[in-house]
């Protein structure tokens, strides 16, 4: 037909442009992951996906700090890998 129009189904033959870049925005990907890209995007998961109570708040705010836990914080033994990989 002239007027643009798909005879079976009477829509119309040409593809909007809005349909072009909604079709390359919601195309279907695949992902794959090593097992350390999977540990750390569940580890990330599972922090945003936390409950937070009312008593962990709690003792996030009110938690004891001695000069015994800062002394073990500052001066604790570090171990040094040497085929560190990034």
């Amino acid at each position: 037909m002239e007027n643009n129009f798909n005879v079976e189904n009477n829509l119309p033959s040409k593809v909007s442009p809005w349909t072009k870049v909604r079709n390359f925005l919601f195309q279907e990907i695949e992902i794959t992951l090593t097992p350390k890209q999977e540990k750390v995007i569940k580890g990330v998961s599972d922090f945003w996906n936390q409950e937070i109570t009312g008593q962990k708040v709690h003792d996030f705010l009110f938690y004891d700090i001695t000069g015994e836990k800062v002394k073990n914080f500052l001066f604790k033994e570090i171990k040094i890998v040497d085929n560190i990989e990034l």
